[in-house]
């Protein structure tokens, strides 16, 4: 398999569900005729993540009144166009759940098929989603993408933040990581996913909202994860968008990433696991007691 080519949807939210769906569609037609392999759309597209703080607001019945179910029609019919368009669309969306909403990506194959559901692990819990339901693990699958398989995996956001998160994904055999994503992506966070990319050896995707939304500022990337090539130091950069609207399209050269990881001495290589049972270990020490964690 030569590439993965990757479409990052760096696209402003409508006024409304139905609308967010308009668009989104447009913008999955738009991607496949770039020649995307998969249509990668920004955090929570479904409401464009519109949904108040919860500092001195209801905010568990704004979640609630937003959120839709992951087999409703706004999901399915995403899985329809990638079925039309014989091509893998990740759509995210605020998933009905008990007892609170999750922060949710599908991935649809190119047959239509829901490959994978990943709800956020690490809710930002400091923030408006500590309402939320976190998800419970890490899930990555094999993607027929007509061109071969691909082993990819998802985290939300505030997950790149954890070394865990990548780590986990890339131990569980990802090879491509898609990334959604909510915030001002500024050097320090896009340092974390340089370093998630290298560390682990993947390919990373992440597809962010573009200047104009809160809170946000375009900057979606796509990093190959590949440190060294004829053993020459270089960066794993391969794509930065700018703060506009707009789609971009990402190619990650599968085969070369997979002979760099069967050589190199990064991800699973040369760990030491037996050693690092502190990293699973529940108890916290100062400075690090914060008084909305959620176990």
């Amino acid at each position: 398999m030569e590439s993965l080519k990757v479409a990052l949807l760096q696209l402003l939210p409508a006024e409304s569900p139905e609308d967010n769906l308009q668009k989104g569609l447009e913008g999955c037609r738009k991607a496949k005729a770039m020649g995307a392999d998969i249509a990668l759309f920004p955090e929570m597209w479904s409401n464009g993540y519109g949904i108040p703080s919860f500092w001195g607001t209801p905010a568990p019945e704004s979640w609630k009144e937003q959120a839709i179910p992951a087999d409703g029609a706004f999901a399915r019919s995403f899985g329809q166009l990638a079925r039309e368009l014989n091509m893998a669309i990740a759509v995210t969306l605020l998933e009905q759940h008990q007892p609170s909403p999750r922060n949710t990506v599908l991935l649809f194959d190119r047959h239509g098929q829901n490959v994978l559901t990943y709800a956020k692990v690490h809710t930002c819990d400091f923030d408006r989603e500590r309402e939320l339901t976190p998800g419970e693990d890490f899930y990555v699958t094999d993607l027929d993408t007509g061109k071969g398989t691909v082993r990819v995996g998802a985290m939300i956001c505030f997950d790149r933040e954890f070394p865990e998160s990548a780590r986990i994904l890339m131990l569980k055999g990802a090879e491509i990581i898609l990334v959604p994503n909510a915030c001002p992506m500024e050097i320090n966070r896009l340092s974390q996913l340089r370093a998630r990319a290298f560390e682990n050896m993947v390919g990373i995707a992440t597809c962010n909202y573009p200047d104009g939304q809160p809170d946000c500022n375009g900057h979606s990337t796509a990093f190959d994860g590949m440190a060294y090539r004829n053993d020459l130091p270089r960066d794993t950069l391969i794509l930065e968008a700018g703060e506009r609207e707009g789609i971009y399209l990402a190619d990650f050269p599968m085969n070369e990433l997979r002979a760099y990881r069967s050589r190199e001495v990064f991800g699973n290589a040369y760990r030491h696991p037996r050693l690092y049972s502190l990293l699973t270990a529940e108890n916290r020490q100062p400075p690090f007691i914060r008084d909305d964690y959620r176990p």
